[in-house]
């Protein structure tokens, strides 16, 4: 992986001109539900990048703050509900609740790997970044596994972000880079393919825990509406042979204006025949892009239908069968 000052360089334009926003959305939060990440399989990678996130509705959190917080003022509950009430809190956008749970949670459970990593991620929302790497550094200390390998990717994000805020107007800089140290012109990745098929050795390799990682964050953390976080996704897809969910992630990364992502996006697509064929090789991309909007609509409903079945289990008091506890 390319060092720390190399990704800077590489990335520094992309974040200036893609993540300038009050709150940086590459951070993941740690509750009850984060704990589903653990058995992420393909079925659930392609899932999200067709729309169906697992993510809760406004309802859900303000329903769940509530009962955790019953359960926290009750004075015996299990640190994990810290956990849940703090997310629950800064989800419904009470950052400064969910920080003054954390200080709470640290008195009564010291030095938890979830406390540092939450209270990281609460800082990142509020931008700022120096106090969100500062905790999520240590986070990393506690646990060097943390979120299952993914936290080190969090923590470059939110650097490079750092970055692109003190970089100087007009600094050279290569929007298309990636986290992953790989050519970013998509032609390499071409070369890639999937199980049983041929594979060019010699091509780089993204890590192993790279989708997990991209996959993650968007599911478990606040960034859906990331172009970087999804480009990187479609990078590391691609790299691993999926063309399929490459495109459908880097669809959405141009979508939510990333330069560089139809142009590496045109070149997986133009490696899967049901694309190519429509179009020739020029069509495919749009072929691509036509399939990957119609199922994210799809995903969409889906998730709309999943909300509101969740909701009325917050409306009915269902808490135990809500939350799993």
């Amino acid at each position: 992986m390319r060092s720390a000052t190399t990704l800077a360089t590489t990335l520094v334009a992309a974040f200036a001109l893609l993540c300038a926003r009050p709150a940086p959305t590459h951070a993941c939060l740690w509750d009850n539900d984060t704990f589903r990440e653990e058995s992420l399989k393909q079925k659930d990678v392609a899932a999200v990048v067709s729309g169906k996130l697992g993510k809760h509705s406004d309802a859900f959190y303000v329903a769940k703050a509530t009962y955790t917080r019953g359960i926290v003022d009750g004075g015996r509950a299990k640190k994990e509900r810290w956990d849940d009430l703090a997310v629950a809190l800064a989800r419904t956008g009470k950052l400064d609740e969910a920080i003054a749970v954390l200080a709470d949670k640290e008195k009564a459970f010291p030095g938890e790997y979830t406390t540092e990593a939450n209270l990281g991620t609460f800082l990142a929302m509020k931008g700022d970044l120096d106090g969100a790497i500062a905790h999520l550094e240590a986070a990393i200390k506690i646990n060097p596994d943390a979120h299952f390998g993914r936290e080190k990717y969090q923590v470059e994000l939110l650097r490079v972000a750092r970055a692109a805020r003190t970089a100087k107007p007009g600094a050279a800089a290569k929007p298309c880079g990636n986290l992953f140290g790989v050519p970013d012109d998509g032609e390499e990745a071409m070369w890639v393919m999937g199980p049983g098929k041929s594979i060019r050795h010699d091509t780089p390799k993204v890590p192993a825990d790279a989708v997990v990682a991209m996959v993650g964050l968007i599911r478990f953390g606040t960034a859906e509406q990331s172009p970087v976080v999804w480009y990187n996704l479609g990078v590391a897809l691609s790299y691993q042979g999926h063309k399929q969910l490459a495109v459908r992630a880097l669809r959405r990364a141009e979508l939510l204006g990333h330069p560089c992502a139809a142009a590496f996006g045109t070149a997986q697509a133009q490696t899967v025949p049901e694309f190519e064929r429509p179009g020739g090789r020029d069509g495919a991309w749009a072929a691509a892009s036509k399939r990957a909007d119609a199922d994210w609509k799809k995903g969409e409903t889906a998730e709309a239908r999943r909300q509101a079945g969740e909701d009325r289990l917050a409306t009915g008091r269902k808490y135990k069968k809500l939350f799993g506890f």
